[in-house]
């Protein structure tokens, strides 16, 4: 038996270890790579495996809350997390003789917020008309968010099919907007897209007979580096004749929203109309 004396940081420092013909020496310590927060609860931790004393399995280890996650390779997830909590994690490796020690510590991640109706929408403003109007503005939409979600119920006095309109940040510019849509009647079916026409088509159709309902969808409206996409479902039941309109709609222009106004097609919206807005986190 040969008696080596090794240096093992992270471990007292020097210790002794016996070298005996046939035994693999504990695995070396493996190499922190980067932490990513996969969702609310759940990251992946990457690592770099040691040259010497191969390992058969990695262990990933959080900080707070020693969870665990084990792989043979790099990236190794780590599950149970707790949304919007800082974690760090370290890296072990074991093989038949025994457990290195953790690695250093990963950058700091942060879980985002679990995705529900109570956790992911917050209520920013609601409007209900109190007699007939042509438009309705939001305007003093604070940054922050993710994206917007307009969620209205609405009729129109024009008894007539037709498109209302989307203007954001008061841009009534032709030329700034496109609009694709698909739509259906029950008894018929077309798509069609339309440009150098202000806002036309992007709240699809109200009418009279309604109510009509809608969502819309003004995604990444905060981002000032990049042209706004803006998605609507509207429909309404025209007493068995009805009508579904699904839109995709582009303004171009890299300002961040923080107003827009919705105009009613010919006519206007009636009393009792509601329009609300929440921001997406």
């Amino acid at each position: 038996m040969a008696i080596q004396r090794l240096s093992n940081a992270g471990q007292n420092g020097f210790r002794y270890k016996s070298l005996i013909a046939g035994i693999t020496p504990v695995a070396s310590v493996p190499t922190i790579g980067a932490a990513t927060a996969l969702t609310f609860s759940t990251a992946s931790v990457a690592f770099t495996a040691p040259g010497a004393y191969a390992a058969t399995t990695f262990t990933a280890t959080s900080s707070p809350g020693g969870l665990t996650g084990t792989s043979a390779t790099s990236p190794i997830t780590v599950s149970g997390l707790s949304e919007q909590t800082a974690y760090t994690f370290t890296v072990t490796a074991t093989n038949a003789s025994g457990t290195s020690s953790p690695s250093a510590a990963s950058s700091s991640i942060t879980t985002p917020v679990a995705f529900s109706p109570d956790s992911g929408y917050d209520s920013l403003a609601t409007v209900t008309l109190s007699a007939s109007t042509s438009s309705i503005t939001f305007s003093g939409i604070p940054s922050g968010y993710k994206h917007l979600q307009v969620r209205a119920l609405t009729g129109n006095t024009s008894g007539i099919n037709g498109s209302a309109a989307l203007y954001l940040n008061s841009d009534t510019t032709a030329a700034n907007y496109r609009n694709h849509y698909l739509y259906g009647s029950g008894s018929a079916a077309g798509a069609g897209t339309d440009g150098n026409s202000a806002g036309n088509g992007v709240m699809g159709n109200a009418m009279s007979t309604g109510p009509a309902s809608w969502i819309i969808d003004l995604l990444d409206y905060g981002n000032a580096n990049k042209y706004k996409t803006i998605r609507i479902l509207n429909g309404y039941d025209a007493n068995g004749t009805g009508y579904m309109w699904i839109g995709s709609n582009l303004w171009m222009n890299t300002s961040a929203v923080t107003a827009f106004t919705i105009t009613a097609p010919v006519g206007t919206f009636l009393q009792h109309s509601s329009f609300a807005l929440y921001g997406v986190k």
